[in-house]
């Protein structure tokens, strides 16, 4: 009887010591393909680690704070499909993914511009009231596709040619391979 108690508990504790190591494994598998930084009240990582953070240091994007998104966490959101064009495209684009609002409002986003940042430094700036009611998403697949590294993912920020109050001649704002959102306050 205490042999069998004593089995039990010994088992309760492996259990317990074990799920903070599958956790970390399982966050291993899902890395961040988007960090949110700036004006946020939601945090979910440290602040910016010069050697851990390489790119933000080579971008010169040092951080306090700072809401990391796996894949899978993009995908938990809700999904929208806006079917996308350009006068310098070829045919419109299907993009799919969570809006840019939903993203920044699971960070507690508090800034109203947004600086989208681009793995090779792309960088433009956003003021989030030039979008009025159009929908702008974080495309995590286009035309039913991922998006991968090497195209224009794995995160791709779109949003209708007239979203800024009429038809433009490029897509230039768009920003793909997207990986940093930094919000700020009268940009």
């Amino acid at each position: 009887m205490i042999r069998a108690q004593l089995r039990r508990t010994l088992v309760a504790l492996l259990v317990l010591l074990a799920a903070p190591a599958a956790a970390s494994s399982a966050h291993a598998q899902d890395p961040a393909i988007l960090t949110v930084t700036g004006a946020i009240e939601h945090t979910n990582r440290p602040p910016f680690d010069a050697f851990r953070d390489s790119l933000f240091g080579a971008l010169d994007e040092p951080f306090e704070r700072a809401f990391a998104f796996s894949r899978a966490d993009l995908l938990a959101l809700p999904q929208v499909e806006i079917t996308v064009s350009y006068p310098n495209w070829p045919v419109p684009v299907a993009a799919r993914g969570p809006l840019l609002a939903d993203v920044l409002g699971e960070a507690g986003a508090t800034g109203d511009t947004v600086l989208a940042q681009a793995v090779d430094g792309y960088s433009p700036s956003l003021k989030l009231s030039e979008l009025g009611d159009a929908p702008a998403v974080l495309a995590l697949e286009a035309d039913g596709t991922p998006l991968s590294v090497g195209g224009r993912g794995p995160v791709w920020l779109v949003y209708p040619s007239d979203a800024k109050g009429g038809a433009v001649e490029d897509d230039s704002g768009l920003t793909w391979a997207l990986f940093h959102l930094k919000v700020t306050s009268g940009g």
